[in-house]
C-alpha cells in the first residue's frame, strides 16, 4: 500500500499554518504555544446497507497538533491527520464474499477546543472539534470526497519539563460521511455510500513555547 499526502491536503494544511501564524501574532507574549507531531491507529470501521456493507480497514494514522492557550485550563487546537488504508465490500449480488476494492487515504483537518484538569505536571483533558474530512480512494474511478466532520476526543498530557511533554489520547470522529462506491461486476451493480464513525488513538511529543 503506497502512503502519499493528497493534494488537497498540502492545499488545507498550507491555509492551516498561515491561520496558526495569525495565532503567533497575535498577544504573542500572553500565550502558550504547543506542537505535537502524532502517530496512532485509526479503528476500522463499517457502513452497513440492505445488502451487504462497505469497510473501511484499520490502519495507522499520523498527523500534527497545533494548540494555543487561552486560559490555564482552556485551549484551541487545529489538527490534520492522515490514514492510509483500503475500501473492502461485500454485496449479495456482486461481491458475495468481502473483497478489497481500492487503497484510500483519508485526512482528517479539525478545528476545536480542549478543557484541562489538575494543576501537576499531568494535566488530563477531553474536547470538541468539527472541521471536514477528505477521502481519496487510488483508484480513479472512484471519486475524491470532502465532508463535514466533528469530534470528541479525551486523554492526557505530562510535562518533562515546561517545554517538552507527552500526549496521549483517544478520539471520535463523527459522522465521517463519504460515498459513493460503484459496486459493480458485468453490466450491473450498486451505487453506495454512507457514513461511518473514525475511532483512534495516538501519541506524540509536545513542543511547547
Amino acid at each position: 500500500m503506497k502512503i502519499f499526502i493528497s493534494p488537497n491536503a498540502r492545499k488545507l494544511t498550507i491555509v492551516a499554518c498561515f491561520l496558526f501564524g495569525l495565532f503567533l501574532s497575535w498577544d504573542a507574549q500572553a500565550q502558550k504555544f504547543e506542537i505535537t507531531p502524532q502517530y496512532g491507529y485509526q479503528v476500522g470501521s463499517k457502513w452497513n446497507y440492505y445488502g451487504g456493507y462497505v469497510k473501511l480497514k484499520g490502519s495507522d494514522q499520523f498527523g500534527i497538533t497545533a494548540n494555543v492557550s487561552f486560559t490555564d485550563d482552556i485551549q484551541g487546537e487545529f489538527f490534520w491527520a492522515q490514514q492510509n488504508s483500503a475500501v473492502a465490500v461485500k454485496d449479495v449480488v456482486s461481491y458475495p464474499v468481502e473483497e478489497e476494492v481500492t487503497d484510500a487515504t483519508v485526512d482528517h483537518f479539525q478545528f476545536g477546543i480542549i478543557h484541562m484538569f489538575g494543576y501537576s505536571d499531568a494535566r488530563p483533558f477531553v474536547g470538541l472539534s468539527a472541521g471536514w474530512s477528505t477521502f481519496s480512494p487510488d483508484e480513479p474511478e472512484y471519486n475524491t470526497t470532502t465532508s463535514f466532520s466533528f469530534g470528541f476526543s479525551g486523554g492526557l498530557k505530562y510535562f518533562f519539563s515546561d517545554h517538552v511533554g507527552i500526549r496521549l489520547q483517544g478520539q471520535l470522529l463523527v459522522p465521517v460521511q463519504w460515498g459513493g462506491v460503484y459496486l459493480g461486476t458485468g453490466g450491473g451493480g450498486v451505487y453506495t455510500g454512507g457514513s461511518i464513525l473514525q475511532l483512534n488513538f495516538s501519541g506524540g511529543l509536545i513542543i511547547a513555547i
